[in-house]
């Protein structure tokens, strides 16, 4: 997440700066690869935070400036941190699966292998809370998402 708040994410764009000479477009779709665009413009994530939206109930954040200048001041301290945990989790899973299509040339995911990988990272991430209530927060929340999307 600090390197997706400091623009240093080797999307297309910012490897071609690096003599990356592979295709800019985004894996997803046909517009150039940024990291605005892959983590919230494109069609395969803005479907991906309507799923957020439409589980949890809140609006989504529209840009990386935006989810930490604005939209994380909406909540409360404890609140925060498990956003901070399910929003990293979810953009880490979307960005595994670019790697996987781009790199190692896998097939693409859909949107539900997407969501359930980021659930499954949220799982393990939510060991790593300092007390039980905030584990067992985050794993109601994948719950919860997953039972959305079925």
């Amino acid at each position: 997440m600090w390197y997706l708040h400091r623009g240093v994410v080797l999307t297309k764009d910012n490897l071609a700066r690096r003599n990356w000479n592979g295709s800019k477009k985004c894996v997803f779709c046909s517009h150039n690869e940024t990291i605005q665009h892959l983590f919230f413009d494109c069609h395969f994530a803005k479907f991906l935070w309507r799923v957020v939206q439409f589980t949890f109930g809140f609006v989504p954040p529209t840009s990386v400036a935006q989810f930490y200048n604005d939209w994380l001041l909406h909540f409360d301290c404890k609140s925060k941190s498990q956003l901070l945990c399910g929003v990293s989790v979810f953009c880490w899973a979307l960005w595994l699966n670019r790697n996987d299509t781009v790199f190692d040339k896998s097939s693409m995911k859909t949107y539900m292998q997407v969501l359930f990988r980021a659930s499954h990272w949220l799982r393990i991430w939510s060991l790593l809370q300092k007390c039980e209530e905030d584990t067992n927060l985050l794993k109601d929340a994948c719950r919860s998402r997953e039972t959305t999307v079925m």
